[in-house]
């Protein structure tokens, strides 16, 4: 699996760099993918462009759980996130497209761990503490969120461009992060193993400090179908070159023709 994130997140450079494919082309790309749940993505945060992060750094305050912070650097394995349905709901497949107003939980990919809210204090804003949650992916209802999207009604299919709030569905408050709430020397310590990222947490306000969008990531798609079926030489052909009442040499033939 790691193999594949590592095929999708150097895709960007090589485009770019090889092919050239600008950023912004590769962007607009990504933004007409809808989402499906199974898929992992790397989520970002509108005001200050950091990602949703988690790691094996538990909080020194609080609950004690894994902390769950913002990152700026757009290649960390550990802002990875997969998107599933709800705590003791049905399993969603992968064909199963998101739709706006769904509730959700987001699994973190290295550490199988869920986001998480509770009645905790945050580090420094005072605002409600959000950690990484469970083992092996099984957590509580306290790891659901509802996606809101912000110009996108409630059952529209959610797609890669809309920005979204995730509203914690037990205590009604938004993931929310703000780049004056940082881990630094001065209140993280020296050798601070987050030191330069942000706090991540939940308020009760949606403003812009609450808007949320997907940056990349490995997306889930529905096949694409084969094109219609055509006539030649007065026979019914597939877009393989297989026609109706046809043998091995004639369809040898029709292929080579096809190609």
């Amino acid at each position: 699996m790691i193999k594949w994130f590592c095929i999708l997140l150097i895709f960007e450079q090589l485009l770019a760099q090889d092919f050239h494919v600008t950023i912004d082309e590769i962007e607009e790309e990504i933004n007409k993918k809808k989402i499906y749940y199974g898929s992992t993505v790397r989520i970002e945060h509108q005001t200050s462009k950091y990602f949703l992060h988690s790691h094996l750094v538990s909080y020194g305050s609080g609950s004690g759980q894994q902390s769950v912070t913002g990152m700026q650097a757009d290649h960390d394995y550990n802002s990875l996130w997969t998107i599933k349905e709800c705590y003791n709901q049905p399993l969603k497949k992968y064909d199963d497209q998101i739709k706006c107003g769904d509730c959700i939980r987001l699994e973190h990919m290295l550490t199988n761990r869920n986001l998480h809210s509770h009645p905790h204090q945050a580090p420094f804003s005072g605002n409600q503490e959000v950690s990484a949650y469970g083992d092996n992916g099984n957590g509580d209802t306290s790891d659901d969120w509802i996606l809101e999207c912000i110009d996108n009604k409630n059952g529209d299919h959610f797609q890669a461009s809309m920005w979204f709030y995730l509203k914690h569905k037990l205590t009604q408050k938004y993931l929310r992060s703000n780049k004056k709430d940082n881990f630094n020397q001065r209140n993280c310590g020296y050798h601070c193993p987050i030191e330069g990222q942000l706090e991540i947490s939940a308020q009760s306000t949606k403003n812009a400090d609450a808007k949320w969008k997907i940056h990349s990531g490995l997306f889930y798609q529905q096949p694409q179908q084969i094109e219609d079926d055509y006539e030649q030489d007065g026979r019914h052909c597939n877009t393989y070159g297989q026609c109706d009442d046809i043998d091995d040499d004639e369809f040898e033939t029709v292929v080579q023709k096809d190609l």
